[in-house]
């Protein structure tokens, strides 16, 4: 599997090759642009109150797809401990712009006992899912459809990563702040309730197994920050495995809905339940894949519930160990392209299908 597949939780970034006794800086990063035609085929789509204009999409669109840019280190401090850190920022390649320290930015140990850092960071529960993501960091991302919850990058973090053990490990984080940027929540007191508060909290865990082949995960998530989002418990089990040129992946969500009074587009529309089956062929330079996705809201007293999907079909042409060519086609219902990577040039949701056909180049450094 590939190295984020191995690493899960944050292992991944904080297990650099050795650096010498003095602080080191290594520079990395991920360049990925890409040009799709996206189709949203309901042509009647209603105009909103936050944009009177919207009446349907077919249009181009040019995408940086979680470009990024990072600095890391780590220095060694004797006796098998070393001090770690990370800075991460996105950047927007189509707009000449960027976010700094907007990703996994951390400072931390790492020691035999494992590692322990803080800042801000995937959650445990989001790196389950990442690691599974035929078609991740896109318009076709499966966060399209099994987002939301604890899938976040939080904010405020503080998280134990275990040694691995024959590939078992685990990892544990709590944070204040979920990251989603929501701000219409409030406190028992009826004030706004920000971020890096005790009423914000969440705690996440997961298990993962990666030897060889084979790839399992199991997380969990919960905590007052969910029911600030009227969200309950969220629970997520991925597997993986390889055989061959063959690779078959899979993904289970459950997400409570726990809001005490529903508010029709405000909060979620009853219980969360969602599936996806993905698989891979590589035949020399070429990787082609495939999946298929889907959910289902429940509904609540005030509100109906509705189901979601997507498929996509896709091929990535490798021109080097870093550099890649691809094409993709996705298609979808009652979804978002885009907006599981949190993409700004993502398409707004349709209550009917939206496809889209992309073509990109990705290198990493």
């Amino acid at each position: 599997m590939k190295k984020s597949l191995i690493a899960l939780a944050v292992a991944s970034v904080v297990s650099a090759p050795a650096f010498a006794a003095t602080s080191n800086v290594d520079v990395y990063g991920k360049l990925n642009f890409s040009v799709s035609y996206v189709n949203d085929q309901l042509e009647t789509t209603p105009a909103t109150l936050l944009d009177p204009a919207i009446q349907g999409v077919n249009d181009v669109q040019f995408t940086s797809n979680s470009s990024r840019i990072g600095f890391k280190g780590a220095e060694d401090l004797g006796g098998g401990l070393s001090a770690i850190w990370q800075i991460e920022s996105g950047i927007t390649l189509d707009e000449g712009s960027g976010s700094w320290a907007s990703r996994n930015t951390f400072v931390g140990l790492k020691g035999a006992f494992g590692t322990v850092l803080g800042g801000k960071h995937d959650t445990p529960l989001k790196l389950v899912g990442r690691a599974v993501d035929l078609f991740a960091d896109g318009f076709a991302d499966s966060r399209n459809v099994m987002g939301g919850g604890s899938d976040t990058r939080a904010n405020n973090v503080v998280a134990y990563i275990s040694p691995s053990f024959s590939g078992f490990s685990l990892a544990a984080a709590y944070s204040t702040d979920l990251g989603t940027g929501t701000s219409n929540v409030f406190d028992d007191a009826g004030a706004v309730d920000s971020a890096d508060r005790d009423e914000r909290g969440l705690y996440n865990v997961n298990a993962t197994y990666a030897n060889g082949p084979l790839y399992l995960g199991l997380a969990y998530g919960d905590g007052d920050g969910h029911e600030a989002l009227g969200l309950g418990s969220h629970w997520r089990a991925a597997a993986g495995f390889t055989f061959g040129n063959f690779k078959i992946v899979g993904q289970y969500d459950n997400l409570e809905d726990d809001s005490e009074v529903g508010i029709i587009g405000l909060t979620q529309p009853g219980d969360f339940d969602a599936w996806m089956v993905g698989g891979s062929y590589t035949m020399g330079a070429m990787v082609f894949k495939a999946n298929y996705m889907e959910g289902e809201y429940d509904g609540d007293a005030l509100d109906t519930g509705y189901e979601n999907s997507q498929w996509t079909v896709g091929m990535d042409y490798n021109l080097s160990k870093r550099t890649t060519v691809y094409a993709f086609y996705v298609d979808g219902e009652n979804i978002g392209l885009g907006f599981g990577a949190g993409l700004a040039d993502k398409i707004v949701p349709s209550d009917e299908d939206v496809s889209g056909i992309t073509l990109g180049v990705s290198h990493a450094f």
